[in-house]
This record gives C-alpha cells, structure tokens and sequence, in this order.
C-alpha cells in the first residue's frame, strides 16, 4: 500500500449493478464537474463505469442499482452487504423492483428461449448446462428481499443532484431525506 493510500481520508463507495439498465449510473456521471468536488470527499473503490474492480472491496457506503434478477445478483448483493458499512438501493429497481419485474409473469425457460434461441443466427442455442450465464430467479425482487437496506433513493432513474445529495448527507452524517421535490422520473 502506497503512502498516499494510507493517508487518503476520503470516504469509500463501491457501486454494483444488478439486474437493469445502468441508468443510474449513467444519470449519475451527469452531474458533471460536481463530480470532481464530491471526490474531494469521496474515493470511488469500485464502480462499473468509473472504476474496473471486480467483486466488492470494503468501502463506508456500498449503492447497488437495479433488481435483483439472477443468482448472480445474489451473491453481489450479499458481498455489498458483507463489506460496506451503510447500503444505498438507488433507483426504482433496487428500492422497489421496477420495470424489471414485468417479466415476474412469464416462464423463465420460456424467456430464455425467446431472447436467444435463433436471434443471432439459425444456430443460436439458449444457454444450459455449462454455458455461463448465471440461471434467473423465479421472481425480480427489490433489493431489501435479500439484505438489508439503510437509504432509499427512488426515482428512474433519479436525478444527479439527488444522488449527490444522498452521499453527502451520508458524509455528513445524516439519513438523506428524499421528499416529493426531489424525485423524479424520466
């Protein structure tokens, strides 16, 4: 470990994503040049779009997006819970299981079928047995059906400025309040 690490002060994130389509991340990154302040104080561990980690290391606050879909999704949401301190679900997906979980309704098997079978060409084969694709839950579920939860960000995805406002909260100490105002869904 360098020098610089062991004196590095800043609060940790670790980010992971679940089952969904990044959109928090990606609003996230909007908040452009604030990102550069809110690093001052923060030091990004782990994040798909920022930062190539893979697992999750410790960090202070651990954000998981998106619904919990597959086995896969499991085991990242336990090691977010194992190794951060505070658990952050942004978005609708991690808060409250989201669009994801339209497909609650529909076979698995069926749906795996349908996304593969013959898309890619007349030989594309749906993926079993050993092919690496980890097998769906029965049901997408919210986050907080698997560990617990301490911070709720709602929102499809919810704005920069609230998710910054939820980390800062949490630097300062506070349970981030999100009112009416700041939801928001696009």
């Amino acid at each position: 470990m360098s020098q610089a690490e062991t004196t590095d002060e800043r609060a940790t994130v670790a980010t992971v994503c679940l089952g969904g389509c990044s959109g928090c991340h990606m609003e996230f990154l909007n908040i452009d040049h604030d990102l550069v302040d809110l690093l001052e104080d923060v030091k990004i561990k782990a994040s798909h779009m920022i930062v190539d980690e893979k697992g999750v290391p410790e960090a202070d606050i651990g954000i998981a997006e998106g619904v919990v879909t597959n086995e896969e999704n499991v085991e990242v949401a336990e090691e977010l819970r194992e190794n951060c301190d505070t658990v952050v679900a942004w978005g609708d997906c991690a808060a409250l299981r989201g669009i994801m979980s339209l497909r609650n309704d529909e076979d698995a098997d069926e749906m795996i079928d349908e996304v593969y079978e013959g898309k890619a060409d007349e030989e594309s084969e749906s993926p079993r047995g050993d092919v690496p694709v980890p097998a769906l839950l029965e049901d997408a579920r919210p986050l907080d059906d698997y560990i617990d939860v301490d911070v709720y960000i709602p929102g499809c995805p919810p704005d920069a400025e609230v998710m910054a406002y939820g980390i800062e909260a949490l630097l300062d100490g506070e349970q981030p309040e999100i009112v009416e105002e700041k939801l928001q869904y696009d």
